[in-house]
């Protein structure tokens, strides 16, 4: 990964959620403000920690862009030992609170992804990243570098990241436009961000903005599952890529289901033997 991209987006991150944008964080998460996606992801956590207790009684998860534990708390709730690694000391210490009753099971690292993938010093049966493929420049290095850490059987597994925007299809397009600026134009500072959204349109895109490097993928329209399919396939990986319908309205959020919508994607891949 170029580090000095890398380290510019890690740093914008830290800027962008401070104290008060970790508590308005679940407001624009759909991934945990919507019972259906919570549902899909609970199910798709339970599906990797299973296919690890095939090989390993207790697994090990590393938790990278761990945030405010909406990955951390689910698997140790299921046994798991949890290493969770964010830049964000605000995010951390939700993550903390919330995980306080299986502290002995838990790591926190307040550290750059960079950091933990160039340590190589254990060994993981489950390398998490939710919805944070998209906040990083080279997320294909960033997945080559989680396999060289993954055991026998391991497993990386993704959830919430944005479809690569020139493969939806222009209803696809339109509805999910649509879906958030009917959800963006009643939140604060609507007009400041409704400016960036229109600008980003536009192909500009400012190195200096701390909203731009926090959400990279507006700078490469999305994230290329395709891309990442193929990788996997090459570091001989079973790959499962499972696409769904997001967004942070809750009108919406219904209707792009029933309507068969999908601008979302989840990873499960697991490594051959």
């Amino acid at each position: 990964m170029d580090k000095r991209i890398d380290l510019i987006a890690a740093l914008a991150n830290v800027s962008a959620y401070d104290a008060e944008a970790t508590r308005k964080y679940v407001d624009g998460a759909p991934h945990i403000k919507h019972a259906s996606l919570r549902q899909l992801y609970g199910k798709l956590v339970v599906q990797v920690f299973d296919n690890a207790r095939k090989h390993v009684k207790i697994p090990l998860v590393l938790d990278l862009g761990a945030g405010e534990g909406s990955v951390t708390l689910p698997f140790l709730e299921l046994g798991a030992r949890v290493v969770a690694v964010d830049i964000s000391s605000s995010q951390l210490n939700t993550l903390k609170t919330k995980c306080n009753r299986f502290a002995g099971m838990l790591e926190v690292r307040c550290e750059s992804i960079s950091e933990t993938l160039s340590e190589k010093s254990e060994s993981y049966d489950i390398v998490v990243v939710n919805s944070f493929l998209h906040h990083i420049p080279d997320y294909l290095g960033l997945i080559r570098k989680a396999a060289t850490i993954l055991n026998p059987y391991g497993q990386f597994f993704s959830f919430q990241d944005p479809l690569r925007y020139d493969t939806l299809g222009r209803a696809n397009m339109m509805f999910s436009k649509l879906a958030y600026l009917s959800w963006r134009v009643f939140k604060d500072d609507a007009i400041n961000g409704l400016s960036r959204r229109i600008r980003r349109y536009r192909g500009i895109y400012l190195e200096n903005s701390v909203y731009d490097n926090a959400e990279y993928h507006v700078v490469r329209n999305g994230v290329d599952k395709d891309a990442i399919q193929r990788l996997f396939e090459e570091l001989r990986f079973d790959c499962d890529i499972v696409s769904y319908f997001s967004t942070q309205s809750r009108v919406f959020q219904p209707a792009g289901a029933v309507l068969g919508m999908k601008n979302t994607f989840a990873v499960v891949a697991q490594k051959r033997m």
